[in-house]
């Protein structure tokens, strides 16, 4: 019975936790908008609870709604607000174009399974500070009206009169996964780079965010994956060099000179399983291009990108990916691929060398 009590304790306190963070949340959107009214704290629950599953149709609509909205707008944030879950509403001043804004809105849009749980809980805590007097609305009438949009199924809300004129609100809401590659989209949407490399930790999240990339922006990607050595090029001399298990001769000849030259590309990958490379598959040139895998920044290839990524992952949080991924190479990884890597970055200093590093461990 002890363990089972224990949970139970453990579990209050958990639920303590959250509530204080809810309560949190709902004070600070006061200290935020102090004019604001009882409806624009609901929607602020709503949105923290659901996210923006009520607001998605298709690509088009929803770009040329925030093409609208920013002709229009006075709103002058740029700024990144928090949401009690796991949305953020972004400004549209943040400084991204609209195609990436559009993409990331539409790709945060999902149906939320306990939406109307976390918003019952959220109301109870909100109902609490406005009995307490904490925040200045009368009980009464905000029990009835949030009784009546109980009753109603708590359809999504407008922001009140008083709130649109006040503070011009101009935002959409994004997952919170995505805030870590802000100011990254923010850098591709103001500079337009023609190649950047993505290099860091194995499981910190790079052929997830290429694949990001590729899906926002249209761009080629190119993996280091498919520019393993062949058998003859592993020597042990060169398999005890920092940065040498990868074939960066052939990745520098045959992708990026061809790359820095606008011409297509004839990509042959490294066929593990046959230990040859296969035949050419041509790759028309685009104006960018994503350059995704640990080695990338080796010292021979740095010079032919505009710009460079490191992704990091705290030890525990990549060790329990790459269990998930494939519980078989788990050891391979520890023993072999692992340090492999960090005698790299370190040999070379990979992580001071890119322009940005994100950490993805809570990503």
């Amino acid at each position: 019975g002890g363990s089972a009590t224990m949970e139970y304790s453990k579990r209050k306190e958990c639920d303590k936790i959250h509530s204080m963070n809810t309560k949190e949340y709902i004070l600070n959107q006061f200290k935020l908008y102090p004019q604001l009214e009882l409806q624009d704290l609901m929607k602020f629950l709503y949105q923290s609870s659901f996210g923006c599953e009520h607001l998605v149709s298709d690509f088009s609509t929803v770009k040329s709604s925030i093409e609208q909205e920013l002709q229009n707008h006075k709103d002058s944030s740029d700024s990144i607000e928090e949401l009690d879950g796991d949305y953020i509403r972004l400004h549209l001043n943040y400084g991204l174009n609209v195609n990436t804004l559009s993409t990331l809105f539409m790709r945060s849009s999902q149906q939320e399974e306990n939406g109307i749980k976390q918003l019952e809980d959220k109301i109870q805590i909100l109902l609490e500070l406005i009995s307490n007097h904490t925040l200045p609305f009368s009980f009464e009438e905000s029990k009835d009206l949030l009784l009546k949009w109980k009753k109603e199924g708590y359809p999504a809300i407008h922001h009140s009169d008083t709130f649109n004129q006040l503070y011009h609100p101009s935002y959409r809401l994004i997952h919170k996964k995505y805030v870590p590659f802000l100011k990254l989209f923010q850098y591709i949407d103001n500079n337009h780079p023609s190649m950047v490399s993505i290099d860091g930790r194995c499981a910190s999240g790079k052929t997830t965010l290429a694949d990001l990339l590729k899906q926002i922006y249209d761009c080629n990607v190119f993996k280091m994956d498919d520019f393993f050595l062949q058998p003859d090029q592993r020597t042990k001399e060169r398999l005890e060099s920092p940065g040498e298990n990868v074939d960066h001769e052939r990745f520098k000849e045959e992708i990026l000179i061809p790359l820095s030259k606008h011409e297509d590309v004839k990509l042959r990958k490294f066929n593990c399983s046959t230990m040859s490379i296969e035949s050419a598959i041509l790759i028309p040139y685009k104006p960018f291009n994503v350059i995704e895998g640990s080695y990338s920044m080796h010292s021979s290839l740095q010079k032919y990108y505009d710009f460079s990524v490191f992704l990091t992952v705290n030890k525990d949080e990549q060790i329990k990916r790459l269990r998930k991924r494939n519980p078989k190479m788990l050891n391979n990884f520890i023993q072999r691929w692992i340090p492999l890597e960090e005698a790299y970055f370190n040999t070379f200093s990979i992580q001071d060398k890119c322009d940005i590093q994100i950490d993805t461990s809570k990503a």
